[in-house]
């Protein structure tokens, strides 16, 4: 014995959620839980009552089930029917057989009206009813049983989600609708006056599958095997698209020629597949998927949504012909000027060839384009496949501006700001205030990386002269910036650290007032603050001294997050364990007082009611993901340590203290 089921196809990957997909399953299982589960009996007529009119019909030889009751049974059961029918025995010569045919003939009505009058029957097709019935729209989304609804919906997952995401939502929801209606007319066109009643998915679900066949041919179809003889073999094997549609297909075509299809309505899978099949295959030779479908999908969802001859052209360069590559992607261009990946592509080619002026031309239309976009990640994910071929310095200034603020926004890349400081840079060769603002951009950024200020220090600079007219109200924050720079440069040279910021804001300032007064000598080291938090949010943070003094402040207050471990002693004879300290810097100081640092022992995070049920370091770890994303704050050694779990380990607290800020605290 040999089961074969599909499972899905190797590899596939969805630019887009399928809607249309989900809602076609999901009005097919809402439909069955009506039309199926909550029925008593579904199909209108029982087995008992079929088997009380095949009593009746049998009473008298001359009696005859009438025909709209002859089609409630198999060609078995009317062959059953027939033999039994020669066999029964003639009843008294006085009995009514006129009576009796009338009785069968109302009992037979009355089974057929009970019929009817079912959810099922009355949505489903029904060919002798004729082409005004609503079956021709709903019998698509109608099932017999669970094993006819999953099996339907197993074939139209492998084969229709990635149609959708070729074709794009309303295309494909207009073929699923019209494949099911062309498959339900090859089935009406076989026998008009049929009382049989069809419903399913399949017919609809096998013109997916025609149009599968051709437009996923060389796509491998995953297929699991069962195999029993003596043992059990099973397993899974891959089968291209084409064959795979091709041979179900062909079984359909032998069932309907040999007459192997009771109960099963193939000439609706024929039709179907045919019709899915032929619509494939206009597309190709009209060429509409790749001159309207896909542009428009990417017109509409960023950009990133390839047409045919993309894929051709990607693989060529994948395989090292770069000449057949550049080639396709210019006649993408010739027919979408605006096709951005094709842009980008073909630009990148040209800077890597060294044909700077042509690829760099490219490169900054195809930016212009996505940074029209509404979503930002296109952007993204074009300024990081450039890397370091990205031509920032020929980029003009007003388009290198609204790249800039594209890189510059909440979630992008860790190495976008590097990238945001260098467009803005590039911004700043323009004139006005454009410029200007540029150029402020550009320092900012730089001191927030609290390295090389003398940087910062250029950009405001070179923005300085510019902040006149319609800019001269930007001099104020060149003039604060000037002065942060320079606070950042003396503190680097005395203490050889990057650690700076401005002047700490009045909130800041009232939890700086929670620590003692410094007990003589040096103001410059820090002051730590030993603390617990109480409670914790998106946008705030409430702590509380030892001395039980409470305060509450802005998440965006806290300018750095360090974290170190720490030995604790263990039982005698154990080896240390080792425990977390977490230190929120909400301020750098300035030249007459060193930092403020709120230290909060492990104990003190209340990591057990904020993430219950977690371990610590998983509970740790999300408690730090939340602050840092919150906070905006620097990450202490870094972002990407802190996030691999790779805490610093220190020998004593003085040491992590000095580590961090350059000299252990006045007071702890």
């Amino acid at each position: 014995m040999v089961f074969l089921l599909p499972l899905g196809v190797e590899g596939a990957t969805l630019d887009r959620r399928p809607w249309v997909s989900v809602s076609i399953a999901a009005i097919c299982a809402v439909a069955f839980f009506f039309s199926w589960v909550v029925p008593s009996n579904p199909g209108g007529v029982g087995e008992g009552e079929l088997r009380e009119l095949l009593q009746e019909t049998l009473a008298h030889p001359d009696l005859e089930l009438p025909t709209g009751c002859t089609a409630l049974l198999s060609e078995h059961g009317k062959a059953l029917l027939a033999q039994l029918k020669k066999e029964a025995e003639a009843p008294a010569w006085d009995v009514d057989v006129n009576a009796l045919q009338a009785r069968l003939d109302a009992h037979c009505a009355s089974v057929l009206e009970a019929r009817d009058s079912g959810l099922l029957h009355r949505l489903g097709l029904v060919p002798a009813r004729g082409l005004l019935q609503w079956g021709w729209l709903t019998y698509m989304f109608l099932h017999l049983g669970w094993m006819h609804l999953l099996g339907n919906m197993l074939f139209f997952y492998v084969v229709g989600l990635l149609l959708e995401d070729a074709w794009g939502r309303p295309l494909f929801a207009a073929f699923y609708g019209v494949g099911g209606l062309v498959a339900g007319i090859a089935h009406f066109a076989l026998d008009t006056q049929s009382q049989t009643l069809m419903v399913g998915a399949s017919g609809a679900v096998a013109a997916c599958m025609g149009a599968f066949c051709l437009r996923f041919a060389m796509r491998k179809v995953r297929v699991g095997y069962l195999f029993w003889f003596l043992k059990v073999w099973r397993g899974t094997f891959g089968v291209p698209g084409w064959l795979w549609a091709g041979l179900w297909f062909g079984n359909q075509v032998l069932d309907f020629l040999w007459g192997n299809n009771t109960g099963v309505a193939v000439m609706a899978h024929i039709g179907g597949f045919v019709f899915g099949f032929g619509a494939a295959s206009a597309l190709r030779v009209t060429r509409l998927e790749e001159r309207f479908v896909a542009p428009a999908i990417a017109a509409r969802e960023g950009g990133w949504v390839a047409d045919p001859r993309m894929l051709e052209a990607q693989t060529a360069l994948d395989g090292g012909d770069r000449e057949k590559a550049r080639a396709t992607f210019q006649r993408v261009l010739a027919d979408h000027p605006d096709n951005t990946e094709a842009l980008l592509t073909l630009g990148r080619m040209e800077l890597e060839d060294g044909r700077v002026p042509s690829g760099s031309a490219r490169v900054e239309k195809a930016l212009q384009l996505l940074v029209g976009h509404e979503v930002p990640e296109p952007l993204w994910h074009a300024v990081d496949q450039l890397g370091e071929l990205f031509p920032v310095d020929r980029l003009r200034p007003g388009v290198a501006w609204r790249v800039a603020q594209g890189m510059d926004q909440e979630g992008a890349p860790s190495n976008s700001v590097g990238m945001a400081e260098s467009l803005y840079a590039a911004a700043g060769k323009g004139t006005g205030a454009m410029a200007v603002r540029a150029l402020i951009r550009a320092a900012e950024l730089r001191l927030a990386r609290r390295d090389a200020p003398e940087k910062a220090a250029e950009y405001l600079s070179r923005a300085k002269p510019m902040a006149t007219g319609d800019a001269a109200a930007l001099a104020e924050r060149i003039g604060q910036l000037e002065l942060e720079a320079v606070r950042m440069d003396a503190r680097m040279k005395d203490r050889g650290i990057a650690l700076d910021t401005e002047s700490a804001t009045p909130r800041t300032q009232a939890v700086a007032a929670l620590a003692p007064e410094s007990s003589g000598g040096s103001t410059l080291p820090p002051r730590i603050i030993p603390c617990r938090i109480l409670g914790l949010s998106d946008k705030a943070l409430m702590v509380e001294a030892q001395g039980g003094q409470r305060r509450s402040l802005a998440v965006t207050e806290v300018m750095a997050v360090a974290v170190g471990m720490l030995p604790i002693a263990g039982p005698e004879g154990a080896a240390p364990r080792q425990t977390v300290l977490t230190d929120l810097v909400v301020s750098w100081g300035d030249l007459s007082r060193g930092p403020t640092v709120l230290r909060i022992p492990a104990a003190g995070l209340g990591l057990p009611e904020r993430y219950p049920g977690l371990a610590p370091r998983e509970a740790y770890a999300r408690f730090l993901s939340a602050l840092l994303e919150h906070s905006s704050a620097n990450a202490l050694p870094d972002a990407p340590t802190l996030a691999e779990g790779r805490y610093p380990r220190f020998a004593t607290e003085g040491e992590l203290t000095a580590h961090y800020y350059g000299q252990e605290s006045a007071a702890a």
